[in-house]
């Protein structure tokens, strides 16, 4: 079995409404991707490896476009993981 790759991804929004973040995933994100973070969701419109892959981590940035709020979750006072 290998190893799971782990993506250190930095967010960009394009025209600003969204100072972006910084995330870690094991799924490589792809243009045309859909993306939630803070409520919001994005559109994937670039990706660029910023750091080859060292074993099982890689750094990359990804340009995204605003698309919508997403509505309030109904179960207030659970914690996300």
């Amino acid at each position: 079995m290998g190893q799971t790759m782990i993506y250190k991804v930095s967010y960009v929004v394009m025209d600003g409404r969204h100072p972006g973040a910084i995330l870690s995933t094991e799924v490589e994100p792809k243009v045309g991707d859909e993306v939630a973070f803070d409520g919001r969701l994005f559109a994937v419109r670039e990706v660029i490896e910023l750091v080859p892959p060292l074993g099982d981590f890689c750094f990359l940035h990804v340009t995204c476009q605003y698309l919508r709020d997403l509505p309030a979750r109904s179960d207030a006072g659970a914690s996300e993981s």
